[in-house]
C-alpha cells in the first residue's frame, strides 16, 4: 500500500510555496504576505450538525473536536489538514496506528514529553509571577491596615482628650453652680 503523494500549496497571489504561521495561526505567504484562505467559511459538526466558525477547534454545541487530532502531539488541526501544523506528523490512519507502536510510539512519547516539560516550565513561570503579584498586593494591604490602625489610635487619643475636656468642663461647671448656689444663700 503506498501513501498518497503530498501536493504542495502555493500562494494564490504570487505563486510562492513557502508559508509561515502568524500569531492567530493563519497561514501567511513568506514572499508577499497574503493570508492563505481556507476553502470553508464554516465547519459543520458531524455529530450535531451545528455550523461553527472556520477556526473553531471544538463544536460550540456539543464539544466534539472539529479537526483532526494529531496522534503524536495531540494538537487539534483544522479539518482537511493532511499534516499536523504543530509537529508535521501525517494525520492519516496509518500514521495514527504507527505512532502508537515502535519508533512511532517513541517519537510520540518524546514529543508529548517535550510538550509537557515546556508546559510545566510555562506554568511554573506563570505561578512565580502570580506569587509575586499576590505578595505585592498583600504587602500593600498590610501597609494599608497599619495606616488604618495608626489613624484609629490617633482618633481614639483625640476623642479621649476631647471627652476628658468636656467632662472637666462639666465638672467645673457643676462645681461653679454648686458654689454659686451655696454662696448665694
Amino acid at each position: 500500500m503506498s501513501l498518497p503523494s503530498l501536493k504542495p500549496i502555493t500562494c494564490p497571489s504570487c505563486g510562492a510555496g513557502e508559508f509561515y504561521h502568524d500569531a492567530a495561526d493563519n497561514l501567511i505567504c513568506s514572499s508577499c504576505g497574503v493570508k492563505y484562505a481556507s476553502a470553508r467559511d464554516e465547519i459543520q459538526c458531524p455529530a450535531c450538525h451545528t455550523l461553527n466558525p472556520a477556526n473553531a477547534k471544538v463544536c460550540m454545541e456539543c464539544g466534539l473536536a472539529l479537526g483532526r487530532i494529531c496522534p503524536a502531539c495531540e494538537h487539534v488541526n483544522v479539518p482537511g489538514t493532511e499534516h499536523c501544523v504543530n509537529c508535521g506528523t501525517p494525520l492519516d490512519t496509518i500514521a495514527s496506528v504507527t505512532s502508537r507502536v515502535g519508533a512511532g510510539k517513541r517519537r510520540s512519547d518524546a514529543l508529548r514529553e517535550q510538550r509537557l516539560v515546556r508546559q510545566k516550565g510555562e506554568d511554573m513561570a506563570y505561578m512565580q509571577l502570580e506569587r509575586e503579584r499576590i505578595n505585592l498586593k498583600e504587602r500593600a494591604r498590610q501597609l494599608e491596615l497599619a495606616n488604618q490602625r495608626h489613624e484609629s489610635r490617633r482618633q481614639n487619643r483625640t476623642l479621649f482628650i476631647v471627652v476628658g475636656l468636656i467632662m472637666l468642663v462639666m465638672f467645673l461647671g457643676a462645681a461653679a453652680v454648686s458654689f454659686y448656689l451655696s454662696a448665694g444663700r
